[in-house]
């Protein structure tokens, strides 16, 4: 069976607003009776992705239809578009951009291997007919 990966009729991009992203983390505190807690690393690190997406009816039906079907109500990983490198231009090292032999600059495409989170998605229509889709998500190493 072939990972399955975000559907290309969906928006691609998520809103700005709402983006949150920390770093991997794989940290496991435990508390102490008297001083500081005590870390230990555990496990694969994976990084918490918070999105949303604005989308219209059909959009949400596809959304829906994508992780009930697809991901199995989210319980399966898929790959996303990586929200903070894909569809960058490639630099040198002074910040100019590196350019292919017509002059069009070249791009980062990042994918992300990513599972739902903890929380399933949920929507709330904003106005009219264009609901906005809050779910997170799981970077996986």
């Amino acid at each position: 069976m072939s990972v399955p990966v975000w559907p290309s009729d969906l928006p691609q991009y998520v809103l700005v607003d709402g983006f949150q992203s920390g770093p991997r983390g794989n940290r496991l505190r435990t508390a102490m009776d008297t001083g500081p807690g005590k870390m230990r690393r555990r496990g694969a690190k994976t990084k918490p992705v918070s999105c949303s997406i604005t989308m219209e009816p059909d959009d949400l039906a596809r959304f829906y239809r994508f992780y009930e079907d697809d991901t199995l109500n989210g319980t399966l990983p898929f790959l996303f578009p990586d929200h903070q490198f894909d569809g960058l231009a490639l630099a040198d090292e002074s910040g100019v951009p590196l350019l292919t032999e017509t002059d069009v600059p070249l791009l980062i495409e990042s994918w992300w291997l990513v599972q739902f989170g903890e929380n399933e998605p949920a929507d709330t229509y904003t106005d009219g007919l264009i609901a906005r889709v809050e779910f997170d998500l799981l970077v996986l190493p």
